[in-house]
């Protein structure tokens, strides 16, 4: 059974069959681990022939109103909503309240990542929760290897909106480390943690640039840099390694 705010949302926007083959999905998924559409539609309960189940689920799956911006977003936005509410309640209850798994330090995590996957190169955007990874929203790219500043923009872009007015800050991994993407979260108001390349080149006074590999950084220990210029052709606020 689904929890009761999936419940409300998928009511909402699908009919009571589609519903109901939706949840039926949902626990073959769980309980055999499966993606695959001959395979489910050989373990689907249905009383019709394989083929039609086949093609009974390939129209379902096609529904216009099954999207990640309709069901999806609405469910994201109530567990927020739900977790700060927490939150504030934890300041008068700290013996019996929980602590929110999806706020840190007063911010919500969202991580960009992309990934290829045999033959679909995917990007995605979650928020840390707890130990785990809560999928926001992720988008299939049109090519192979790394994404572009416009591709990041845009679903970062779309998954801000979503997620307004809550402090957020943004993690990525070196492939997220161009300073166009700083400077536009940072025209934004967001907050960002971007890992750099060794061979990044900081200055503190735009003269003089030294690369990240030559500064003697040891692991796990933290420095702050202010004001400082980051590669000899582009320039950013801060920088913290």
């Amino acid at each position: 059974m689904l929890p009761q705010l999936y419940q409300t949302v998928l009511r909402i926007h699908l009919g009571e069959s589609q519903y109901l083959k939706l949840q039926l999905l949902v626990m073959l998924l769980q309980s055999y681990r499966t993606v695959s559409l001959s395979r489910l539609a050989e373990l689907f309960p249905q009383p019709i022939k394989y083929e039609s189940r086949v093609r009974n689920l390939q129209r379902f799956l096609n529904l216009p109103n099954l999207t990640v911006r309709l069901l999806w977003f609405p469910i994201i936005k109530q567990l927020i909503k739900k977790e700060f509410r927490q939150k504030f309640l934890n300041r008068f209850h700290r013996r019996h309240g929980k602590k929110p798994r999806l706020i840190h330090q007063g911010y919500l995590l969202l991580v960009i990542d992309r990934t290829q996957w045999r033959p679909r190169n995917l990007m995605m955007l979650s928020l840390v929760w707890g130990r785990h990874a809560l999928p926001v929203y992720w988008e299939l790219l049109g090519k192979n290897g790394t994404s572009n500043l416009r591709q990041q923009k845009k679903v970062i872009a779309l998954v801000l909106r979503l997620l307004r007015p809550y402090p957020i800050v943004v993690l990525g991994d070196r492939e997220f480390q161009s300073v166009q993407l700083a400077k536009w979260l940072q025209s934004k108001g967001i907050d960002f943690a971007l890992r750099q390349k060794k061979n990044t080149c900081i200055s503190d006074d735009r003269q003089v640039y030294v690369a990240l590999k030559d500064l003697e950084i040891k692991p796990g220990v933290p420095r702050f840099y202010e004001s400082i210029s980051c590669t000899n052709m582009k320039s950013i606020n801060v920088c913290y390694i």
